[in-house]
């Protein structure tokens, strides 16, 4: 059983100097992972790009509205007002399939949305139970210019 912590990095760069400290002291590549607006080239473990509502919702209404015209088109048939009718039906099915991804991740990062919409990075560290205080006094100690949230994505305290 892992528990994970969260580790947010206010300038994207140092987020590699804090995760190859991590994997000096042994945390397995594949228990780290990085979401971020801006993530660093030479970062060395999986990472996410933050996207905000409006670069989540879009593209996904687009492929609902292409989807669905397309399919549309060839069982109704070519009438202009099907073809609008079609391409509003699938930009709404996209916009609902677009905002349940959206609420995911909100759900996840809620109290850190700010701060990854404003360019932070959010490190999650999945550890076994008896390395999560040696991992957050590494972090605590030898990056002081992050912010160790502990077990809960809103910090212990909650950081703003």
């Amino acid at each position: 059983m892992t528990t994970p912590i969260y580790i947010r990095v206010r300038n994207p760069d140092n987020g590699v100097r804090v995760v190859e400290g991590l994997l000096q002291l042994g945390i397995a590549r594949d228990r780290l992972r990085a979401h971020g607006r801006r993530i660093p080239a030479d970062l060395p473990v999986t990472a996410t790009p933050w996207r905000g509502s409006a670069a989540t919702l879009l593209p996904a209404m687009l492929v609902g509205a292409a989807g669905v015209l397309l399919l549309g088109g060839l069982i109704f048939g070519t009438d202009p007002w099907t073809f609008l009718l079609l391409v509003l039906i699938g930009a709404g099915i996209g916009a609902l399939w677009g905002r349940r991804r959206l609420e995911d991740e909100r759900a996840r990062f809620g109290p850190q949305r700010q701060a990854l919409d404003q360019g932070d990075l959010m490190i999650v560290a999945d550890l076994e139970q008896p390395d999560v205080r040696r991992v957050e006094s590494y972090v605590s100690e030898q990056h002081p210019e992050v912010l160790v949230l502990g077990t809960d994505p809103g910090g212990s305290p909650p950081f703003p």
